[in-house]
């Protein structure tokens, strides 16, 4: 069994955030348990081996391959970072360009950031697939 308290340290480790360690515990678990339930959603492949969870243990019924908790982090690491993607701070128009021509920048690197995240996560299924696959061994 893989306990959730494993795969939301996977996930804090990746993320660098100072606020989150501001947070209440509760809090943060709540947030890190619905950015874990929304990655699993998106992550078709690894669905049915993420799928089987006990939620009042608060863990996997199986323990986690490797692959699925660095994929399941990474994209909890996505869902984390979503929210700044859309933030309406960011998509208002400011008053003054120079400001505004920032706010455009910092937005295009989190965008980037975002696409790095989700090419990261392919690759790591698409190898596992080619190493799993008889007819290329």
């Amino acid at each position: 069994m893989t306990s959730y308290e494993t795969v939301y340290n996977m996930a804090l480790r990746m993320i660098n955030d100072p606020t989150l360690a501001v947070w209440p515990e509760e809090d943060l678990k709540r947030e890190l348990h619905a950015w874990m339930l929304q990655a699993v959603y998106k992550l078709p492949k690894l669905r049915e081996e993420l799928s089987e969870r006990d939620e009042e243990m608060e863990c996997f019924v199986n323990d986690l391959s490797d692959k699925a908790l660095t994929v399941l982090a990474i994209g909890m690491r996505r869902e984390w970072l979503a929210p700044q993607i859309t933030s309406v701070s960011l998509t208002l128009q400011r008053s003054s360009k120079k400001e505004s021509y920032n706010q455009k920048d910092f937005l295009a690197s989190l965008m980037s950031l975002d696409d790095s995240l989700n090419v990261q996560m392919k690759k790591i299924l698409r190898d596992e697939t080619y190493i799993d696959n008889p007819y290329l061994q």
